[in-house]
């Protein structure tokens, strides 16, 4: 009896010692939950920070130009739509922006500086291009982020933006009382939606993100929603690049987050920032950039995360002066890596010329990048 009931005391120890055990092992768990929970949240608090603060940055570098208002005139076509901004205060500069939809998707850029002092003219201008090739679906092998094929990364498919369907629409838009012009080009194929929106001021404006927006930029959407995905465990990679018109003209990598066309003291950029969101989230946008010999292209790869929606918010825009004045997307100091300067030459088969003289814009070169037909203007 007393053998008995030493065996059920043992007993009972062992289930009250392991009925503990579980126990401690399930609050692991839960605190364990608990901890990777709270570190997400802190980080997406952080990324939100540096989101702010680098708003912040880029106005300081706007807000000398930022309530400067400019007469809009607007000239549109069924596949494109031109908006010349133009200043006439100590001389006439003219931002000009260009999108269209024949063939591969593209936003053109271009400024135009005249100034007139004791007798002598100036006249300056430079022109980029933006253009968006596709997408890539591949998989990450190296787990890098990145797709580089040397690397061995599967290439699942590509999407050719260039054999997509594309609609243009034009629509003016109101902002703090600021009038504005959004141009979306949406193609559909199997189920998903490719949308590159523009918008367009007459003035400084800041949007609801935050993002800080001068009268001599645009700013750029890349929408994509319900990608037919083909695995569970790939990226997606947007092909696209940034070209000056002119063979003279050198592409430099600033800042790890814009690319500049340079011609003399005038410059055209592309600028992005470093975060996107996928699925309302915010996530790193990795970046990687190529070089083709056989077209002479320099290109820049956005690489995102799967998702059923993905949203990046580059800028496109003009400016002359100093590199250093250009208000590109940065990180603060706390969070900025080191980075080499990339340096390029491009050269595209037609030459375009872009020139402006006291409200009247004159095109000139092989190609008219503006037709001189306006039948809007605004102020």
């Amino acid at each position: 009896m007393k053998k008995s009931v030493n065996r059920i005391a043992a007993a009972t120890l062992i289930v009250i010692l392991l009925a503990s055990t579980l126990a401690l092992i399930g609050a692991g768990v839960v605190y364990a939950k608990s901890d990777k929970a709270e570190e997400m949240k802190q980080r997406v608090k952080n990324v939100q920070e540096q989101i702010k603060e680098m708003n912040n940055m880029r106005f300081e570098r706007l807000k000398k130009m930022f309530n400067e208002r400019r007469l809009v005139m607007i000239n549109k076509g069924p596949n494109y739509v031109n908006f010349i901004s133009t200043k006439t205060e100590e001389g006439v500069q003219s931002f000009i922006l260009k999108i269209h939809v024949e063939g591969t998707p593209s936003i053109y850029v271009s400024l135009a500086n005249y100034t007139k002092e004791d007798g002598n003219k100036t006249l300056y201008w430079v022109n980029g291009v933006l253009k968006t090739f596709g997408v890539i679906e591949y998989i990450d092998k190296n787990n890098d982020g990145l797709y580089i094929q040397k690397d061995n990364d599967t290439r699942l498919q590509y999407i050719n933006f260039a054999r997509l369907s594309w609609k243009l629409t034009v629509k003016e838009i109101e902002k703090d009382n600021v009038r504005g012009w959004k141009v979306q080009m949406i193609a559909n194929d199997r189920g998903a939606t490719y949308n590159i929106t523009t918008q367009v001021f007459n003035t400084g404006v800041r949007l609801e993100d935050g993002t800080p927006v001068a009268p001599y930029e645009a700013k750029i959407d890349f929408s994509f929603e319900n990608f037919p995905w083909s695995s569970p465990e790939s990226r997606l990679a947007l092909i696209t690049s940034f070209k000056g018109v002119s063979g003279s003209a050198s592409v430099t990598h600033y800042k790890n987050t814009t690319e500049v066309v340079m011609e003399r003291n005038a410059y055209a950029y592309f600028t992005w920032a470093p975060t996107a969101k996928v699925d309302g989230e915010d996530v790193d946008v990795m970046v990687y950039k190529r070089s083709s010999r056989s077209d002479m292209t320099n290109y820049t790869e956005f690489n995102y995360p799967r998702g059923d929606k993905i949203v990046h918010d580059p800028i496109i825009g003009v400016l002359s002066g100093s590199i250093e004045d250009i208000p590109a997307y940065q990180l603060p100091a706390s969070v900025v890596k080191p980075t080499p300067v990339f340096t390029g030459l491009y050269l595209l088969a037609t030459t375009v010329a872009v020139l402006a003289v006291v409200g009247v814009i004159v095109v000139a070169a092989r190609k008219m990048l503006v037709e001189p037909k306006i039948f809007k203007s605004f102020h």
